[in-house]
Order: structure tokens, then sequence, then C-alpha cells
């Protein structure tokens, strides 16, 4: 699996717990755990890539995943926020 399927592959793992994430008191235990269940799939789903594609470690991939893992958590937070900004109006 390429670095660009892997990286998509992480942002569609986590964006619903962007949402759990926004609904969530900043820094409460649902907020820890909306960010870090995630990053134990993106481990597992990393040790089955190398385990049956033979893929070895990069730094590239690396960046790919966090930004991929940012922006799915900062995109589900920005459209969490504008249906409950629309549904107040």
């Amino acid at each position: 699996m390429d670095n660009l399927t892997f990286a998509i592959i992480v942002f569609f793992l986590a964006f619903p717990f962007g949402f759990w994430r926004v609904k969530s008191k900043f820094k409460s235990r649902d907020w820890m755990l909306a960010i870090h269940i995630p990053v134990v799939f993106i481990i597992l789903l990393r040790i089955y890539n190398k385990v049956h594609y033979h893929t070895g470690f990069s730094w590239t991939s690396v960046v790919y995943n966090i930004i991929a893992f940012m922006s799915a958590q900062y995109l589900a937070g920005l459209i969490y926020k504008s249906f409950k900004k629309n549904e107040t109006n």
C-alpha cells in the first residue's frame, strides 16, 4: 500500500473521532480517548501493512499520516461547529 492510500485510510479512520473530540470537554477523559483511540488503530494498520505488503518504515509516511490525522480531526470539528451554528439559527 502506498503512502497516499495509507494517509487516506488514516483520514477516514480519524474523522469520526474528530466529531467525538469536538463534543467533549477540553482535556477530559473523552477528549483524550477521541484523540488516542484512532492512534491505536493506525498503529495496528501500520503493522498489518508491514506484514502483508512488506513495506518498510519511511519518514514521509509518518508525516503524511500526521497531516491526515490532524486535518481529519480539524475538519470534523469545523463541520460539527457549522452544523451546530446552523441548528441554533
